[in-house]
């Protein structure tokens, strides 16, 4: 398999609207392949709906590699709360999703390494990744930290699921003396992929 060339084939963008039925169909493809995603069931476009409203509002980026020519998006990723309090500000979680035909071609690597860049933009100090084995390598490759490993994690489909966490600290940040970090949220109208 070939490793792909952005330049060539493909472009790196916000998610918009238009974008949610496609996203809808990696998702549940992900459910249905048991892949990334331990779920029973596929979800509908409302819940990706409300998935997209979340990021905006919240203030998280969320981003599609898609073909050039149609602009139809293959695969997407995002950064979203790892934890609900403002105690971890500081702390983002990465969810990276790929459509099966176009898995094992670089598109984790290059996803990753933009959700990196827009950590660092946001001033995040740790970025979470809670993965299956199929990613571990690529997150190694990253420099992530293995955390640890949640035995008996989930039951899914007939078996037990053993949960991996990883972490990347980022340590262009400093927020020494603040007595409450505050968390900032991704500037979308300045936004550019540089390859």
């Amino acid at each position: 398999m070939s490793i792909i060339t952005l330049a060539d084939d493909y472009i790196i963008r916000l998610v918009k609207e238009q974008d949610l039925s496609f996203i809808l169909d990696i998702f549940n493809e992900c459910v249905l392949d048991q892949s990334t995603l331990l779920y029973y069931e596929t979800v509908t476009l409302d819940y990706i709906k409300e998935w997209y409203q979340l990021c905006h509002s919240k203030g998280y980026p969320a981003i599609v590699i898609c073909n050039k020519i149609t602009d139809q998006p293959i695969a997407y990723a995002y950064l979203t709360s790892a934890y609900p309090y403002p105690v971890f500000n500081l702390t983002t979680m990465l969810a990276i999703y790929i459509s099966s035909a176009h898995r094992r071609r670089g598109l984790g690597r290059v996803l990753v390494s933009e959700l990196l860049n827009m950590a660092k933009e946001q001033k995040f100090k740790n970025v979470i990744a809670s993965t299956n084995t199929a990613s571990v390598k690529l997150f190694e490759s990253f420099k992530f930290q293995y955390c640890g490993k949640m035995e008996y994690w989930a039951y899914n489909f007939g078996r037990f699921i053993d949960g991996l966490t990883f972490q990347y600290i980022i340590q262009e940040t400093n927020v020494q003396n603040q007595e409450r970090p505050t968390f900032e949220p991704f500037q979308e109208e300045s936004y550019k992929f540089i390859n």
